[in-house]
């Protein structure tokens, strides 16, 4: 009687540990927090389905993702959609909010200390121009939080 031995289903089983190892460190390293920075709103603002009130936010971000926005008592957190990454804009780091009637949006978020800007809900470059006309665009600055 001959016992054979079969190398391949381990070198297999090993690759495969070896590969979904790196996948976990890979994700891990994607999930680190690329931005934190706090606001204050002086006014409601709509954040795609959520309604700010007034008043002092953080604001968290990774490299992928929702934005997390969270009331500085900590009591309410809103998650954003998956915003379009972009190439960042000169100027100041700050939300983009438009008017229109009483409702102000939060459209966009420019990071131009990480080469990114953040859009929430697109505007054409017709749109901004007229909201940009009428006066209806404010910048809220944000701050980056110290490490």
């Amino acid at each position: 009687m001959t016992v054979k031995t079969m190398g391949h289903p381990v070198k297999a089983t090993l690759f495969a540990a070896v590969v979904l190892a790196a996948g976990v460190f890979t994700i891990s390293a994607y999930a680190r927090t690329s931005f934190v920075g706090k606001f204050t709103l002086p006014y409601e603002v709509h954040w795609n389905h959520a309604v700010l009130p007034p008043g002092e936010y953080s604001i968290r971000m990774n490299s992928t993702g929702p934005v997390m926005v969270t009331t500085a008592s900590g009591s309410r957190t809103v998650y954003t959609s998956v915003p379009i990454i972009s190439d960042g804009e000169k100027g100041a780091t700050g939300l983009m909010i438009t008017a229109s009637g009483n409702e102000r949006r939060v459209r966009s978020l420019n990071l131009p200390e990480l080469g990114q800007s953040l859009t929430f809900e697109p505007i054409t470059r017709t749109e901004r121009e007229m909201f940009a006309k009428a006066g209806q665009i404010d910048t809220v600055p944000v701050f980056a939080a110290k490490k």
